[in-house]
């Protein structure tokens, strides 16, 4: 049977976007989305020109998993030795954890000095991302980008932040590095996180202040909860208020929700908890597991729910 497929052409970036600075960056800052994609880390907070005393980076964020500073330079041109010297002179100036650069082609020479980057600069994480315009038949274009350099660093994380802790924080450490392990075989498609030795592991909920956190808490408890905090208590408890006027619906969809203003703290969450047996030093295997399903299970429910709620806020 003959398929009535189109063909796929590319398009000329500069037919797209005529100016970087002027069209293609404020492209870049409101489909960031589109780029937390292609190279599995998920940008929040963009926004455009960070200085770094005269110079300036073409957007600058945050990792949502950690709040870690991204930055990101674009070019719509093949890269050149100017814009590697300005990403180092970026990533230095405001501390950057991540630094992503996208362009038309990334020259050989300089795959090879991202590469050498990852393998020598263990603080910090360097992407190289290029772009094409394409169409299908006479269709309107669209960007593909395609990872060309990654760091190869998460075993390496896990590896040192191991050697460098206690065993409380290394039993957080390994839960979270199993679980996210756990989570991307049932959410393939989901954005990889990476685990702290930190007793909490959170990831954004679509809006920026909301975040989707796995914690263990006090009395031997470990919970699922929507943390909201925008840095303004003001704001955080207005949006409690008004997601509480959907209580009813969220309770049923969700059971044995707690709703915790937490009004002497400027974030508020809603949470469920489960009580563990013993504190997690002392969590055989099995039990592990079985926290583990849970864990995943309950926030795939809240992604399922919260989010329809979320987008109904008030901006």
């Amino acid at each position: 049977m003959k398929k009535n497929l189109g063909k796929i052409k590319k398009v000329d970036l500069r037919q797209v976007f005529q100016n970087e600075a002027s069209d293609f960056t404020p492209w870049l800052e409101n489909n960031i989305n589109e780029l937390s994609e292609a190279i599995g880390i998920e940008i929040i907070d963009v926004r455009r020109e960070g200085g770094v005393g005269t110079f300036s980076c073409d957007l600058i964020g945050t990792e949502a998993n950690s709040e870690d500073k991204v930055i990101i330079e674009n070019q719509l041109a093949q890269t050149d030795h100017a814009h590697l010297g300005q990403i180092i002179t970026y990533a230095s100036g405001v501390g950057a954890k991540y630094v992503v650069w996208v362009a038309k082609k990334i020259r050989e020479e300089h795959q090879k000095a991202l590469e050498w980057l990852n393998e020598n600069a263990s603080e910090i994480s360097f992407f190289g991302v290029e772009i094409a315009a394409i169409a299908i038949d006479e269709s309107k274009p669209a960007l593909s980008f395609r990872l060309v350099i990654e760091p190869n660093t998460w075993s390496k994380e896990v590896k040192q932040a191991t050697e460098q802790i206690d065993e409380r924080h290394q039993k957080y450490l390994q839960f979270f590095t199993r679980l996210v392990a756990e989570y991307e075989k049932v959410k393939p498609e989901w954005r990889h996180l990476t685990a702290r030795p930190d007793s909490w592991l959170s990831f954004g909920a679509g809006k920026t202040g909301f975040s989707f956190v796995w914690a263990f808490r006090g009395d031997n408890r470990f919970d699922i909860e929507l943390y909201i905090d925008t840095k303004d208590k003001d704001e955080v408890k207005a949006y409690f208020a008004e997601l509480k006027q959907y209580q009813k619906e969220i309770d049923n969809k969700i059971p044995d929700l707690n709703w915790e203003e937490l009004s002497e703290k400027r974030g508020s969450r809603i949470a469920v908890y489960k009580k563990m047996p013993v504190p997690i030093k002392k969590l055989t295997n099995e039990q592990i597991n079985e926290l583990i399903q849970w864990a995943i299970s309950q926030m795939d429910i809240f992604r399922q729910v919260f989010p329809y709620y979320i987008n109904k806020l008030e901006k």
